[in-house]
């Protein structure tokens, strides 16, 4: 009888294979994800300090910092690295309704001691544009922003850099984000593969069928 011919020395070389595909998937795969730059800001519901309706808008007159006000608005960012790498530079551009006047912000950071610096490069009426030193991973920035006459409470940030993944988003979406994870009803295919990648010959094909599919969908 022919080596090849052999069940056994076949059921061998199928799993070896197998294992070896699935290993330079793998790797392939590790290589192209271990290097990510990536900046997420999140933007938590804005909360209004002050407002008054129109019938006695006019019969009242507010004064906050310094400024006539009509409304007083509270913005809460939370600005923080979710890749892999180191980030430099990171601009930071918030921009809220024409209307709307900044009269101050806040800003603290995670870790609070040797963070770097945070420069504020401008300050004009509705917008203010920062830029954030260093951002190893997981560092955080937390902007707290006042502003007055507010007509609405949108805000929109812009952090584009070079080679960086800027994601921006509500706190609202992202609970929803990961409540839709939670409830999502099981894929069979990915289930029936990692229930295969336990039988032996067919164990390492199933699992390099597995890796390719996990991929694809991340």
């Amino acid at each position: 009888m022919a080596w090849y011919d052999n069940p056994t020395i076949a059921a061998t070389l199928g799993a070896l294979a197998g294992s070896v595909v699935t290993t330079f998937v793998s790797i392939f795969i590790w290589q192209r994800t271990k290097k990510i730059r990536r900046v997420d800001c999140i933007i938590n519901d804005s909360s209004s300090l002050i407002s008054f309706s129109d019938a006695i808008r006019k019969d009242l007159q507010i004064i906050y910092a310094g400024e006539s006000a009509n409304s007083v608005f509270l913005f809460n960012l939370e600005i923080f690295n979710s890749g892999t790498l180191a980030i430099r530079s990171q601009p930071v551009n918030i921009m809220l309704d024409s209307e709307s006047k900044i009269v101050g912000y806040r800003l603290s950071t995670v870790p609070e001691v040797g963070f770097g610096g945070i420069d504020e490069l401008s300050l004009e009426k509705n917008k203010l544009d920062l830029s954030i030193e260093l951002l190893n991973p997981q560092d955080r920035v937390y902007i707290e922003l006042t502003s007055i006459n507010n007509s609405s409470e949108n805000i929109d940030i812009y952090m584009k850099n070079a080679n960086v993944i800027p994601r921006v988003y509500t706190r609202r979406a992202a609970e929803n984000l990961m409540l839709g994870a939670f409830s999502e009803e099981i894929d069979l295919s990915l289930a029936s593969l990692a229930i295969i990648s336990a039988i032996p010959f067919f164990g390492g094909f199933a699992r390099f069928l597995l890796t390719v599919v996990l991929s694809l969908k991340t």
